[in-house]
Formats: C-alpha cells, sequence, structure tokens
C-alpha cells in the first residue's frame, strides 16, 4: 500500500501515510536491537524545545490516514534479516 502510495507519482495534495501501529523511539529501538540481535547500549535522548514537546505529544501519529501500512516495524525488519 505504502510502496504504491510512493510509487504513483506526483500527488497535487499530501497524503498522510502511517504505518501499523504506534511506538516510540525507544521501542523502536527495543525492537531493532531484538531482531538484529545486537548487543547496543541504548541511551536516552530528550530533545529539548518544540521539537520534543510536539513529538512527545503525539505529532506524528493520525487516527484517519490516507493511507495505513500493514506490516509492522518488527516484521518489516526480520523479513530484512
Amino acid at each position: 500500500m505504502i510502496a504504491d502510495t510512493a510509487e504513483a507519482g506526483a500527488q497535487k495534495d499530501r497524503i498522510l501515510v502511517t504505518g501499523p501501529e504506534e511506538a516510540d523511539a525507544r521501542d523502536l529501538a527495543r525492537t531493532w536491537r531484538s531482531v538484529t540481535g545486537r548487543r547496543t547500549a541504548l541511551i536516552p535522548v530528550v530533545l529539548p524545545g518544540k521539537l520534543g514537546w510536539a513529538l512527545r505529544a503525539g505529532v506524528l501519529t493520525s487516527e484517519r490516514p490516507a493511507v495505513r501500512g500493514t506490516v509492522p516495524f518488527a516484521d518489516w525488519l526480520a523479513a530484512r534479516q
């Protein structure tokens, strides 16, 4: 679905595309470490200011995207290992 949208060519308007699950950077890093088997330290980084506030408030999430992916991050990552 998402690849089809990307390959469809130029659009007049923006298209809101999301994944099938909601996760923060910490969850994604832990999933990456688990799936790849890497023994890497995860160091928390707090983003200050308006950007940090917006990300913590969920600005990159949407209840009604135009296109929603169907493959969870862990599955997508495992398929590439």
